[in-house]
């Protein structure tokens, strides 16, 4: 695959998960990760997987490490903020954390160290998985551990619609 069919896919990914539809009557667009992320536990966790995918294409595209960093960092705040029920989601919906990697992604590339880009992408090696996986596994695991806190504490979007009746410490 060629390293412009990359970034093609890196950017529809941060579209869909950022800016996929407009809501009627408001200018801003919201994509699936705040939405989805109205969804106790899976819903950030799938988000954040789902924005993962522009880091192992920063990652095959071989982006510099600094850059990586930086997405990395962009994707475990997106994902362990999104998973704080109603701030999460409005953060998600304002900071577009899957469209800041995508543009960061592009920008590096673009740039290139010696001042020219490669025009086919590299196979992942054995350090590349075994990178991403020390970046990404712990984020995934981490948002995951974030949301189900906040389900077993009663925080959720389900707890605001459906609120429990009062009941008293004798019943």
């Amino acid at each position: 695959m060629n390293v412009r069919d990359k970034e093609v896919q890196a950017e529809v990914i941060a579209r869909v998960l950022d800016n996929a539809m407009t809501l009627p009557g408001l200018r801003p667009k919201i994509g699936l990760d705040p939405v989805i992320g109205l969804f106790p536990i899976v819903g950030d966790t799938m988000a954040t997987i789902g924005g993962a995918t522009i880091l192992v294409m920063a990652r095959q595209l071989q982006v510099p490490w600094e850059v990586q960093l930086r997405m990395a960092y962009n994707l475990l705040k997106n994902g362990l903020i999104g998973a704080i029920p109603f701030l999460g989601d409005f953060y998600s919906f304002v900071f577009k954390s899957h469209q800041l990697n995508a543009a960061l992604l592009v920008r590096s590339i673009k740039r290139g160290e010696d001042g020219h880009c490669d025009l086919l992408t590299k196979p992942l090696s054995l350090r590349d998985i075994t990178v991403l996986a020390l970046l990404l596994l712990p984020t995934i695991l981490l948002v995951s551990v974030a949301g189900a806190w906040f389900w077993n504490h009663d925080i959720s979007l389900l707890d605001l619609l459906y609120p429990t009746p009062y009941q008293s410490r004798g019943n």
